[in-house]
């Protein structure tokens, strides 16, 4: 019988090979294809959101004299052996069993950038992998976490402004991590540095930005039938306002009800598995109130973008950081979880896996139906393009 141990590594690598090879076999379509145009961002024409990754990309061409698509591909492919290996590592030290099973396999998690090939290549994973990174670091003391935060939350923000609204989530973890680790009162200074360097980041992106001269980023490069509307650089202008309208009106009752079901299954196996400890647990802090803080922390984003399934993806990558983190400072009650895992027999095990996992899995935007077969249709359609590239 194969281990829930060799399963796993045998998911991962497949997904580590899945993006490699879709990342490479996507470069052909540089830069005309949507995700591409993100990555050329730059500060030529002065300081844009999300503009930092863009300008390093450009600074990095022009210095070793390298085509600009290349870059990419290997940033693209950079971060994204690095987002997989990192978790890799971090489960190895877990005894993988149901709970975890479920949640690894989820696809909304690891798998989602190969189920929903739109979503591969996006800027998300850097903002994704920069919180696990903030998230694993054991600090030795308050200044070393306070300081780390704005450096990388500062870089993640300067990379996709979306970091803004996982704020919280951050300060999320720097109260669990003193309180139950570090142990140091938080002293008015730190309020105040938090609270300056907020404030500069909302400067930077919301009245810098609007000054900037889209027409000089785009002749900083030299392609054809590349404009200022060219895919990404189209939605740079707009207001939070039109934004937050065009959103707003495309929303109905069947796509609450899809997505809210496929928050609702993923999201269960916590409540029903993950108890805090009877000494750690507090009116504040425990299992039900953890769940219910992340989830509406996360809830302004589907007003604001289009994209849904992007934002249950990266929602889901921060929820499950949030329970790791709270795992890893030893505040789960182990004997719980494995008194409820027990209580579910070997078939309702593989319903529950089969309907959590293997069903269903969300599109890109709000207006698409639920795709089906999540994983089996990743695997067809690698097999399939090894098929055409061999011919």
């Amino acid at each position: 019988m194969i281990s829930n141990n060799k399963i796993f590594s045998i998911y991962f690598l497949y997904l580590i090979f899945g993006c490699i090879f879709y990342l490479t076999l996507h470069i052909s379509e540089f830069p005309n294809k949507y995700v591409f145009t993100d990555w050329l961002i730059n500060y030529e024409g002065g300081f844009i959101r999300r503009g930092l990754l863009g300008q390093i990309i450009y600074e990095i061409s022009n210095f070793l004299n390298i085509s600009i698509k290349y870059i990419v591909l290997f940033f693209q492919i950079g971060i994204y052996s690095i987002y997989y290996l990192v978790f890799f590592f971090l489960f190895l030290r877990i005894k993988i069993n149901f709970f975890w099973l479920i949640i690894i396999f989820s696809p909304i998690l690891f798998l989602y950038p190969l189920a929903e090939l739109e979503a591969l290549g996006r800027k998300d994973i850097f903002v994704i992998t920069i919180f696990l990174f903030f998230s694993i670091i054991n600090y030795k003391s308050l200044n070393s976490l306070i300081y780390s935060f704005i450096f990388l939350f500062g870089i993640s923000c300067l990379i996709h402004e979306i970091t803004v609204f996982y704020i919280f989530h951050y300060l999320l973890v720097i109260y669990l991590k003193n309180k139950f680790y570090i142990k140091e009162a938080i002293s008015n200074k730190y309020y105040i540095i938090i609270f300056i360097f907020i404030s500069l980041l909302l400067y930077l992106n919301l009245y810098l930005h609007n000054f900037v001269k889209i027409e000089d980023i785009v002749n900083s490069y030299n392609y054809e039938d590349f404009t200022e509307y060219s895919g990404s650089f189209s939605h740079i202008s707009p207001s939070i306002k039109s934004v937050f309208l065009k959103t707003f009106f495309s929303i109905d009752v069947i796509a609450i009800m899809r997505y809210g079901f496929l928050i609702l299954i993923n999201t269960l196996p916590f409540i029903f598995f993950i108890k805090i400890k009877k000494k750690y647990e507090s009116k504040y802090l425990n299992s039900l109130n953890i769940f219910l803080f992340v989830t509406l922390l996360s809830l302004p984003l589907y007003f604001l973008i289009f994209d849904w399934g992007r934002v249950i993806y990266i929602n889901f990558n921060f929820f499950v950081i949030i329970i790791m983190c709270i795992f890893n400072l030893n505040l789960i009650e182990e004997d719980y979880l494995k008194k409820k895992i027990k209580l579910l027999n070997k078939n309702l095990k593989i319903f529950i896996f089969i309907i959590i996992c293997l069903s269903f899995s969300p599109k890109i935007l709000v207006t698409d139906d639920l795709a089906s077969f999540p994983l089996y249709r990743s695997i067809g359609k690698i097999v399939k393009n090894l098929n055409i590239i061999g011919e």
